[in-house]
């Protein structure tokens, strides 16, 4: 038999699924979170959050997020300086019991300076507010519950999907945190944002819709 006749076709790969691993995992503190970025394991490069103690990849972003994302910024901005008593942080973490989420934009007390060397904590934060297209059911569920837990007074969904603004009030914590109100803002709304119960201004949501 010739040498040609010896060879038999390989079977195409096929490339591998996530898994669960097969051996024990165990979850991170917020401060060895910290140790790691400051030793350098992981940098402030690298898009990754601390959830409820698991270090997981942050999911992308495109034009539209962007465009709300920027909207927000400058919205926000504006009320901020108008009311003199709180500060604006884009994509940048709060930092809870367990966990450090960078939500797209908070509207934290205080000027940029209280957070010098430290971030927010929730009792610091008034409106949190997560942009979602892709992260949606993420935002709604994981994330929600994240913040209800924390006690974040009131958090804001820009619901690119369905063109609205969700806002959750009244967080309630325990085994099954959430908000115990949700109140929806069509593209014809203008969405109030309250500060420690005050209006300080509304924002039309079609501006925020790109």
């Amino acid at each position: 038999m010739s040498t040609a006749a010896r060879i038999t076709k390989q079977p195409q790969a096929t490339p591998l699924t996530d898994m669960i691993p097969p051996f024990p995992v165990r979850r991170f503190t917020v401060e060895e979170y910290h140790g790691m970025l400051e030793s350098g394991v992981l940098t402030s490069r690298e898009p990754y959050e601390l959830i409820h103690g698991w270090i997981v990849p942050k999911m992308g972003i495109n034009p539209p997020h962007n465009y709300a994302v920027n909207t927000l910024m400058e919205q926000f901005g504006l009320l901020a300086r108008a009311s003199g008593n709180c500060t604006v942080r884009v994509q940048q973490p709060i930092t809870t019991t367990d966990s450090e989420p960078e939500p797209d934009v908070v509207l934290a007390a205080g000027s940029k300076a209280d957070y010098k060397v430290k971030n927010p904590g929730p009792a610091e934060v008034h409106i949190v507010i997560e942009v979602a297209d892709s992260s949606l059911r993420l935002d709604k569920t994981t994330m929600l519950q994240l913040y209800a837990g924390a006690k974040v007074a009131v958090y804001w969904i820009v619901n690119l999907n369905e063109r609205r603004v969700e806002v959750y009030t009244q967080p309630r914590g325990g085994k099954s945190p959430t908000y115990k109100q949700q109140t929806n803002y069509g593209v014809d709304d203008e969405v109030p944002v309250m500060v420690a119960g005050k209006e300080i201004g509304r924002i039309p949501v079609k501006e925020l819709l790109p």
